[in-house]
């Protein structure tokens, strides 16, 4: 049953829905992450009620969500925002007012201004209550993300218009003028390192046309007196769905008070645009870190901007053009009077402003191997690594998917072997077995610490969806992994009362924590930062699936041996007391020996292997 449901846990993290409600990074685009890959195109067969047409402010309007018997509310997600077209992405993006929680439900986003469930639904009918802000802020829509199944679901329905009479009425004709489409931009990198400084990732990439860029992230630099002209590019996959690129200058290698630009590819016409901003160290851009978001502005020392969108062959690029003054006097602009670490990342937007960046486990996101020196027409390239983290991750390896896993086994069907051997003067499965998890102690202990350093403190994990419980996970099996062995110090003597008790107390916080430290494992393998390769993970698989074959293997054994061993053993005792010296009579091997012995060898060989390639590729990647 343990390997059942440590290989279930393990194996398929990722395809659990939000049924407690959706993420954070769910407030811009109301995608509920983890349902499917799109939702529903087709009308929705659910309708948006309003009870009122106009309100004023601090008014409250009933907002009612109805389905049928056949198309049953299993979740949903509802944000208020201001409906005019006409208005700025940054006005149309803010959700307002707020909505009082009914059974099932939490606030959610900036200001707790949405409304989404906390626990799955059942319903037909969701009745809400919406108060406006204090002050009318125009004419408002309602948005909602209804979820029926986990691969069923329509995103963003609208309501009708909620008029504020005191805001201008909604033109109905409103027309702009298309801006131009903008051309290609032909990067130069034969020049890196002679006439323009290069950042390049991957090293000795080239990004000439929009059909033959090799570039995750591209930067170029040179130096014109009081300015720097830059040029930055970037291939994007588009299974990403990414619209920005953008690069941060910083003192280090995380991310956190960092002079940033972002190339910005609007949803609705492409159009790129260059913004620089200020990332406040602990926040997102998803959560309000832009202090402040300004377009190509010479009073902020970015002018000459020029960008370019295209999608060619599965790819999409984003280019950019723009000028920097050396010198800005402005505190959240820094000036190029010192050597930086370059910070890329690249993501999805709302409207034009930058969300979250996006994970994965090759591209992103990235910070340089070396500060820069943007006075210097130098070729940079190579990723920063966190030897910490690699350290963290190393050890925890070793401690739960070998020494851990091999005590376990041990433990469970390996106490009857060996019966005339004793090592340390104590049965040979005890000696290995306590000696294998004191070994997961330490190791585990080490990791805490070393991560904690890292992070200086207890940190949120820079990830996306349920991989968000790394650090939660971790200090709940470092926990177990301290409490196991100190219940074993004061555990009962065998055949006393309360021994069954300590017996179950000590396999279940002992199993618990294995299951938990595995799945932990998988989680950290998404952390950028970890530098995994995407196949470790699948060597992970191939262990979890091998654990599972194993126990159940050696499971089915014992069950087949049980009646020969005990039959033996009861003929032992019996020949015991008939000869006066039976005290002196070795304890008959079990039956089935051979075979448990080469499963432990088998075992323990491959469990070292995938181990020590595991190490390998997260030491050196």
């Amino acid at each position: 049953m343990y390997a059942i449901v440590l290989g279930i846990l393990t194996v398929f993290p990722a395809v659990l829905g939000f049924s407690g409600g959706p993420p954070d990074t769910a407030c811009a685009d109301m995608f509920p992450s983890g349902h499917g890959p799109a939702g529903q195109t087709i009308p929705a067969p659910y309708s948006i009620q309003l009870s009122a047409e106009n309100y004023a402010g601090g008014d409250t309007v009933g907002v009612t969500i109805s389905g049928t018997a056949s198309d049953m509310i299993k979740g949903f997600f509802i944000q208020a925002r201001r409906a005019d077209p006409s208005l700025s992405a940054v006005d149309r993006a803010e959700i307002l007012g707020s909505f009082a929680t009914i059974a099932n439900t939490k606030t959610a986003c900036a200001n707790n201004a949405a409304l989404s469930h906390s626990a799955q639904l059942n319903t037909q009918t969701v009745a809400l209550m919406w108060t406006a802000p204090s002050a009318p802020a125009g004419h408002i829509k309602f948005y909602v993300t209804i979820v029926k199944a986990r691969a069923t679901f329509w995103v963003e329905e609208e309501s009708m218009i909620l008029q504020d009479p005191t805001a201008p009425a909604i033109a109905t004709n409103v027309t702009t003028t298309p801006r131009p489409p903008q051309p290609a931009i032909l990067i130069d990198t034969a020049g890196c390192g002679s006439t323009k400084g290069c950042y390049r990732e991957p090293d000795n990439c080239a990004c000439n046309s929009p059909d033959r860029c090799s570039c995750d992230y591209l930067l170029t630099w040179e130096l014109n007196a009081n300015k720097v002209a830059f040029e930055m590019a970037a291939s994007l996959s588009e299974g990403d769905d990414a619209r920005y690129v953008a690069f941060g200058l910083s003192t280090d290698i995380q991310m956190g008070d960092d002079s940033v630009i972002a190339c910005v590819a609007s949803p609705n016409d492409n159009f790129v645009s260059v913004y620089s901003y200020y990332n406040n160290a602990g926040e997102t851009p998803g959560s309000g870190s832009i202090f402040p978001r300004v377009a190509c502005n010479p009073a902020f020392g970015v002018d000459d901007c020029e960008g370019y969108f295209a999608s060619v062959n599965g790819r999409r690029l984003i280019q950019c053009t723009f000028t920097r003054d050396v010198t800005v006097n402005n505190d959240m602009v820094m000036s190029f009077n010192r050597d930086y670490y370059l910070l890329f990342a690249k993501g999805k937007t709302a409207g034009e402003i930058v969300q979250k960046h996006v994970f994965d486990h090759q591209h992103g996101p990235l910070a340089s191997k070396l500060p820069i020196n943007f006075m210097m027409k130098k070729t940079y390239s190579g990723r920063a690594s966190y030897p910490l983290v690699k350290a963290h991750g190393i050890l925890m390896i070793i401690a739960w998917v070998l020494t851990s896993s091999i005590a376990i086994i041990m433990a469970r069907y390996y106490k009857n072997m060996w019966p005339n051997d004793k090592l340390c003067g104590e049965k040979v499965w005890f000696t290995n077995h306590r000696t294998l998890q004191i070994s997961t102690l330490l190791f585990t202990i080490i990791a805490f610490i070393l991560i904690f350093l890292e992070a200086m403190g207890y940190s949120q994990m820079d990830a996306p969806g349920i991989m968000v419980a790394h650090p939660i996970l971790g200090i709940i099996v470092t926990a177990f992994c301290v409490i196991n062995p100190v219940m074993a110090l004061f555990r009962c003597h065998p055949g006393t009362d309360y021994r069954p008790i300590f017996n179950w107390l000590h396999w279940g916080v002992g199993t618990l924590a294995h299951i938990l430290g595995c799945i932990n494992i998988f989680f950290g393998m998404n952390s950028h930062k970890s530098g995994t390769p995407w196949w470790v993970t699948w060597i992970m698989v191939v262990w979890i699936l091998i654990h599972f074959i194993v126990e159940i293997t050696l499971e089915i054994h014992q069950c087949c041996m049980h009646k020969k061993n005990k039959d033996k053993q009861e003929m032992f005792e019996m020949s015991k007391k008939s000869d006066p010296r039976g005290d002196l009579t070795p304890t008959p091997e079990p039956s089935g020996r051979r075979f448990k012995t080469f499963m432990l060898a088998f075992y323990v060989i491959v469990t070292f292997i995938l181990v020590a390639v595991m190490v390998i590729a997260i030491a050196v990647s």
